[in-house]
């Protein structure tokens, strides 16, 4: 790894241990504010997870609970995540598509990236979100991010009609496909499995042509 941090490898370290700073990741958060933020939203997430695991969990600690009580140890520790990670579970489908464009706004170099992430960096962001997905374009920019209460890997792929951003959302449920527009970008978010794909793109962007190459990757 290069002595000065790129966004990439910043976010990379963030995701791994938010609380741990090198000297070049400090150096790098100095004069990044977009990382600095990231690194906020995965303090406050590692933040939400440890109260929501280790606060139901002391009070059974060192004794078994009875059956009936682990249920509702069990939706606590639920109901607390749901909490943490606010009310979006409610919210319709264009507050969605605002979300995942303001997040891609937040992170405009991605856009620049174009030499290809290795396949061991590729494989540590899909890692920490626990998803897998075997890539059928290029992909020049990966990013483990706080997203909606969760780590998400966010990519960057080189298609033949350009540069896509996919986000695999596994926690975010779709019963069908849903295009939207906003600002400069517009895209569509794919149902996949449990969960869901969003592919985004510059306005005047075709990628309709990418779409059943991107899913076939997921797993």
């Amino acid at each position: 790894m290069s002595l000065e941090f790129t966004c990439r490898e910043a976010r990379l370290a963030i995701g791994g241990d938010p609380l741990e700073l090198s000297a070049e990741l400090r150096e790098h958060l100095s004069t990044c504010a977009a990382c600095t933020r990231f690194r906020a939203e995965t303090l406050a997430l590692d933040g939400r997870l440890r109260a929501a695991l280790e606060l139901p969990l002391a009070e059974f600690r060192g004794k078994a609970a009875p059956p009936a009580r682990r249920f509702a140890l069990a939706a606590s520790v639920v109901l607390a995540l749901l909490i943490g990670g606010g009310a979006w579970l409610f919210r319709p489908q264009p507050a969605l598509a605002s979300e995942l464009v303001e997040h891609v706004e937040h992170e405009p170099d991605s856009w620049q990236a174009h030499d290809p992430v290795s396949p061991e960096a590729l494989a540590a962001v899909l890692a920490k979100a626990g998803v897998r997905y075997d890539p059928r374009f290029p992909v020049t920019y990966a990013s483990p991010c706080p997203f909606r209460g969760h780590i998400v890997p966010h990519l960057i792929v080189q298609t033949d009609r350009g540069p896509l951003t996919i986000m695999l959302l596994a926690h975010v449920k779709s019963e069908a496909a849903g295009e939207f527009a906003e600002g400069e970008y517009r895209g569509i978010v794919l149902p996949a499995g449990d969960g869901s794909v969003a592919v985004i793109a510059h306005k005047g962007q075709e990628f309709d042509g990418a779409l059943k190459g991107v899913l076939e990757g997921v797993r």
